[in-house]
């Protein structure tokens, strides 16, 4: 990758980047689509092949730009996930931008090492040769070792995660149609809790109005199964939420809405 090349997809990328981060969305749609899909694919095609070898043709180039940007989209996030970090806007636009960033430092110096290379090759003797063609297998086949290795690891990373998290229970919050209007207007309506963990608890069980005050509190307690069942009093003509607390977490691990009478 020569100089100019190298710095105009550089600038591209941190442009692009920019845009995704703080721009408008007429901006950050563009910035992100070039970052998933062709920046980090087009660094990688000069970082993988030379610009003047004749086996990969334009179509295969061209296929390859999106499918190798993907990959380091895929593959980034795997990592990222894996290493504990949170998925979001940033760091989406973080590993596609660094990603072509070192794709293009490879690129670069590896056009440098090659321009080295080929100006000496004159001078070498035939056994300097031999060398020279074990550099070039070495610089073409590594790169693809190298992401077979990736992929494998990756594949290993996530069945062991599929293992580990195969048996953890999913938390569910449902309720029976509420029963008919009370002569006081209130409804009595069957809560269950599904999924609950033994030593998660207790868990508390919070209705509010349609007004945000606080109607009742209830401390649950699940079964052996992790289930629990019980009947809740609420106001007939008021919507009512139903959340459901782990014991010292302020936020609802599961929320339910129940309408008002008709």
């Amino acid at each position: 990758m020569n100089p100019v090349r190298a710095g105009v997809l550089a600038g591209l990328t941190v442009v692009a980047a920019l845009a995704v981060e703080f721009g408008p969305l007429a901006l950050s749609v563009p910035g992100g689509l070039l970052l998933a899909f062709v920046l980090p694919g087009l660094a990688i095609n000069d970082a993988l092949f030379r610009p003047g070898r004749r086996d990969i043709g334009v179509v295969e180039r061209t296929i390859l730009v999106p499918a190798l940007s993907l990959a380091v989209l895929v593959l980034g996030g795997l990592l990222l996930w894996g290493a504990g970090g949170s998925l979001n806007r940033t760091s989406w636009m973080l590993v596609c931008a660094v990603g072509t960033l070192i794709a293009i430092g490879v690129a670069v110096y590896r056009t440098h090492t090659a321009a080295t290379v080929a100006a000496a090759a004159p001078a070498k003797a035939a056994g300097e040769r031999r060398t020279i063609s074990k550099q070039r297998l070495i610089r073409d086949v590594l790169p693809l070792a190298l992401a077979g290795v990736m992929l494998a690891g990756v594949g290993i990373w996530s069945f062991a995660d599929s293992v580990q998290t195969y048996d953890v229970g999913v938390t569910s919050l449902s309720a029976a149609p509420p029963g008919a209007v009370d002569p006081a207007g209130n409804r009595s309506v069957q809560v269950t809790a599904a999924g609950l963990s033994a030593s998660g608890g207790p868990y508390t069980m919070v209705v509010t109005g349609t007004s945000g005050e606080e109607l009742s509190r209830h401390d649950i307690t699940p079964d052996t199964d992790g289930d629990w069942t019980g009947r809740l009093t609420v106001p007939a003509d008021e919507r009512v939420t139903v959340d459901l607390f782990r014991a010292g977490d302020p936020t609802a691990i599961r929320t339910l809405i129940i309408a008002a009478a008709a």
